[in-house]
Parts: C-alpha cells; structure tokens; sequence
C-alpha cells in the first residue's frame, strides 16, 4: 500500500520546502489543522496537500530550473577561479567545489577564448555537457541577418493610407522570423518615440544573441526578472495566458503585468529550450489570472 503522508505547499509555485507535513494525510504534524483549517490560518486558499510522487516531481522541476543560462565571463575571471578549490576540472571546464544548491554547482568552460558560466549538476554526463556547450556557442557566434520591409496598414475607418515597417531577421538555417512592426502615422513626437521602441527592442535582441527579445521597458535579462518576481515574492498575472503563438509557432511571446506593482512585461522567445527553461522556472513563481483575481478579492 502506498503512504498516505502528504506535504502542504501553496499550488502556485514550488520553491523545494514546503509549509508543513500531514502524517496521516489528514492533519498537520504539531498543529493538528485540516487543510482546510491551515488555509484559514494562514489566509492563503491555495494550500494543498501533495504525495510523495507529485513532490518528487515537484522537486526534479525545481531543481532543472536552477540551472541557468549560460552567461559570458571575462578570461581573467576565469584564470582567477580556475586557482580555487574546484572539481571535474579539464583542459577548458571545472565545477567549483562548492555547491550552490545540492549537487547543483557553478560550472565554467571556455571556447575559442570566450569564458562562460551557468549552474549545472556536478554529476551531469560530460557528453551532455559537451552538446550543451556546443549549442551555447553556436548561438553566441551565430550573426542573423535584419531585414526590414515597407508594410501599408488600413486604419481604423478601412480608408488605408498609413504606412509602416516590418522587421524580420534571417536564421543560419535560412528560416524568417518576425520581430516587430513599425507604424508611421500620426504626430512626430509618437513616429520619434516608436521609433526608439524599435530600436531598443533591436538592441536587446543582439543582446541575447538573437534567442529572445524584452518588448518593455524594465528588466532586459529573462532570467534576472524570474529573479527579482521570486526575491520580492510578486506574481505574475495574466489576461487569461501568458503565452501567445503565431500561427507557424516561429516564437513564442511571453507576456503580462506584475499584480503587486501594474508593471507590463513581455518577452518574444525564438529559442525551444530558453522557452523549456521558462516553463520551468515559472513553476517557482504565483501566477494567476485577472479572472481569478477578480472571484479571490
């Protein structure tokens, strides 16, 4: 027979602790509250109880979306810590002795002179380091080609008359992908400022080497706004997804507002496993919707 213990976390996201555990799968160890008591003690309606299994599960997710992206270092930094205390250490790779989370630690590799980093697991097989490290490097000397065409655009009244831009780039593999629009139309100051939109959203797509761009003003780095939503414990809402594809799926827009500060965000990915490491690191974010904020207040 299988346990009935069960382990209460809040089903929004998973962090790798848990608020407490029910022995009997019935009351919590200490207190004796049912789950529906905890949730009224701790005004959170969100609590559950989970097995063993769904933990586990829970747990192997977390711990995947530790791992980072990988993030360019100066050689002399890599010089500096490759003197340190480290282990697996190679011709051009080590891990640092000391762990970051479990058997999660700080990996570094080099190729071709260029130094990066990202957390992985110690034990993780060298062929797979090895492709991982060869896809990285293949996106960051990848060179896209922009390419840019004059769009007309109906109004509003179906009369036409503005015209625009479509930005798209090149892949290596000859693929078109869609970055954005640009309307010319209306008072110079609004062409000005669309126009240093498109810029700007430009720049962060050479930035992140062509595998996603941010859309908004605020934080550029993927990885670094999943940061700043867990370190300040905000969450994350949407109009009813927060994921929007074009109908060849060349991309995949990431998209919504922070509910504690009304902050848009949005993020067009073009990369599959950028967009596999959000999915996951989004399981240690609260995420909702405007619908069921609207029925929780």
């Amino acid at each position: 027979m299988g346990s009935s213990k069960k382990y209460v976390a809040d089903s929004r996201y998973f962090r790798g602790d848990v608020l407490t555990v029910m022995s009997d799968g019935v009351h919590c160890d200490g207190s004796g509250h049912t789950l529906m008591e905890l949730r009224e003690k701790e005004r959170n309606p969100y609590l559950c109880a989970f097995g063993v299994k769904e933990l586990r599960k829970k747990g192997r997710i977390y711990m995947e979306s530790l791992c980072t992206l990988f993030r360019e270092i100066s050689p002399e930094r890599y010089e500096e810590l490759s003197f340190y205390s480290n282990i697996r250490k190679n011709r051009n790779s080590f891990f640092e002795a000391e762990p970051y989370y479990w058997e999660l630690h700080d990996f570094y590799f080099k190729v071709s002179g260029r130094c990066f980093t990202g957390i992985r697991p110690v034990n993780l097989p060298y062929e797979e380091l090895q492709r991982q490290i060869g896809e990285h490097y293949r996106r960051v000397t990848c060179r896209p080609v922009i390419r840019k065409w004059n769009i007309a655009v109906s109004g509003t009244d179906g009369n036409g008359g503005r015209m625009g831009t479509a930005y798209f780039f090149v892949t290596d593999k000859g693929c078109q992908r869609f970055i954005c629009n640009l309307t010319v139309s209306g008072e110079a100051e609004s062409v000005q400022e669309a126009r240093k939109d498109v810029a700007r959203i430009l720049r962060s797509l050479r930035r992140h080497h062509f595998t996603y761009y941010a859309g908004t003003e605020g934080i550029d780095d993927l990885d670094r706004f999943m940061d700043y939503m867990e370190k300040n414990d905000y969450t994350l809402l949407s109009a009813g997804t927060f994921f929007q594809y074009p109908i060849n799926r060349e991309s995949v827009t990431f998209t919504g507002k922070i509910k504690e500060t009304g902050k848009r965000f949005l993020y067009r990915i073009y990369d599959r496993e950028i967009f596999l490491h959000l999915l996951k690191r989004l399981r240690g974010v609260k995420r909702e919707t405007e619908h069921t904020e609207r029925i929780m207040t």
